[in-house]
């Protein structure tokens, strides 16, 4: 074992603290929730559950980047996990184009249409050989996990700060070779509620104590429709006006989300690829929508959109009663720096779809065209209703932003505001504290990993 720093302050007795398994997982456990995440180079993924209840334990894994036409497909393509006719989607646009605009010339124009012709498919296979496939599968690549570092507030730790890192992309693969250390998730983990605050936007964000809150962040993407750019300058320049405005292409990110018996706690490790098959949810809350996701519509039916109408999109794990305890959230904005303007922080809309997959959820995530710059977007986990959780926060802390960055900064006490619900709450009656009974998850062939809890 490799132990790293006490995650309590040297005047207190504690024996609590975060070591790491090599090779294998990672475990960070408070009173509240318990996470899981591989080590050893693979993709991200998070299995957690709400520490008093380890029988119903949640699953989010990030499968991969998916680039596709918006012109084809103004949300999301259909399936999109097996989109890869970007291609043909963009020679029918063309053809579109062009027959549109030569159709008053055919007669007598023969020869000179079936040369244009000729070019535009001869152009077309040479980008197709530039172009990288619209998928960009997570699991093909190697990643690593950056130092754990303590957050810390008044001489003690409140927190830890990490990320996945994409480091390597296989030389198979040489068309996303642009992807090596310029994909990230990074990760910070409280035991106190906090309110983060974007270090570009101003953007407030409050994350309760046990919630994972996470910043997906993409650099310098290398969109296939930028690499049409000379072929529509020569198309131009031989009499045919095409235009495929850039704005139109966009990136999905797959996610797929799942639940699982604790007596397949050790299989699921052993065999993370393959979590899915171990899966026993039955539905999810998608805001409003009660969905059974226990058949597979993958191949039978088109995802469906989720209406972005609030700051946050919240899914909920489910059964066919109720609603559980663990969730996956997203912010419905992502923020983008240096686009169009070097130094400009934006703040950009998403899109979103799911699909049922047979006992686990298929999500994808859509993001605007954001050029040369680097997106950031915010997805988190946790659980709710969880007892004795102290809602309001206790910090304010300044996000990390960039690809670079990881660690936060706490820059001071929060301030409550003058009246709030909350504080009338306070004041009309004492608020109960129900105590947490905690107890260990014991693995074959490991030992329990610890992370201090609330105090």
């Amino acid at each position: 074992m490799i132990t790293l720093p006490a995650l309590a302050s040297e005047n207190e007795q504690s024996d609590d603290n975060l070591e790491i398994v090599p090779g294998e997982w990672y475990k960070l456990e408070t009173n509240i929730v318990t996470v899981l995440f591989p080590a050893g180079g693979k993709k991200p993924m998070f299995i957690w559950w709400y520490t008093g209840a380890p029988d119903q334990i949640y699953v989010v894994k990030y499968q991969g980047l998916i680039e596709y036409f918006a012109f084809e497909h103004p949300l999301l393509p259909q399936k999109p996990e097996y989109y890869n006719r970007m291609r043909e989607a963009l020679r029918e646009r063309f053809e579109e184009m062009f027959m549109a605009q030569k159709e008053h010339e055919l007669m007598g124009m023969g020869a000179m249409y079936r040369w244009r012709l000729e070019l535009l498919w001869r152009t077309m296979n040479q980008i197709n050989m530039t172009w990288h496939k619209p998928f960009f599968n997570f699991n093909a690549a190697k990643w690593s996990i950056s130092e754990v570092k303590n957050i810390i507030a008044d001489e003690k730790i409140i927190g830890v700060s990490f990320a996945f890192k994409l480091d390597k992309v296989p030389d198979w693969m040489p068309g996303f070779k642009f992807a090596e250390n310029n994909i990230m998730i990074r990760v910070r983990f409280y035991n106190t509620t906090v309110e983060e605050t974007d270090t570009d936007t101003g953007y407030k964000y409050t994350v309760n104590a046990g919630e994972m809150k996470m910043d997906f962040v993409i650099n310098k993407w290398v969109w296939n429709i930028d690499a049409i750019k000379e072929f529509i300058a020569t198309l131009k320049a031989n009499g045919i006006d095409v235009n495929v405005p850039q704005g139109k292409s966009r990136l999905a990110l797959w996610v797929n989300l799942a639940s699982i018996n604790i007596t397949k706690l050790q299989a699921a490790e052993e065999e993370p690829e393959g979590i899915e098959g171990y899966s026993t949810t039955t539905h999810m809350d998608v805001e409003d929508m009660h969905e059974d996701i226990r058949p597979n519509m993958t191949l039978t039916s088109q995802e469906k959109p989720i209406e972005i109408n609030r700051p946050a999109i919240k899914l909920r794990f489910a059964n066919e009663t109720k609603t559980l305890g663990g969730f996956f959230r997203f912010v419905s904005s992502a923020k983008v720096k240096d686009f169009p303007n070097p130094g400009d922080a934006n703040m950009v809309p998403v899109k979103a779809a799911y699909i049922a997959a047979g006992s686990h959820m298929r999500l994808f995530i859509g993001y605007p065209y954001f050029g040369n710059g680097t997106l950031e977007h915010d997805p988190s986990i946790g659980v709710d209703n969880v007892p004795s959780v102290e809602t309001t926060p206790q910090y304010t802390v300044q996000n990390p932003s960039g690809i670079d960055a990881i660690e936060p900064a706490v820059t001071g006490k929060y301030v409550l505001p003058l009246f709030t619900p909350e504080l009338a709450a306070v004041l009309v009656g004492a608020v109960s504290i129900v105590a947490i009974i905690i107890y260990a998850v014991k693995w074959k062939r490991k030992t329990p990993i610890n992370m201090v809890g609330t105090r």
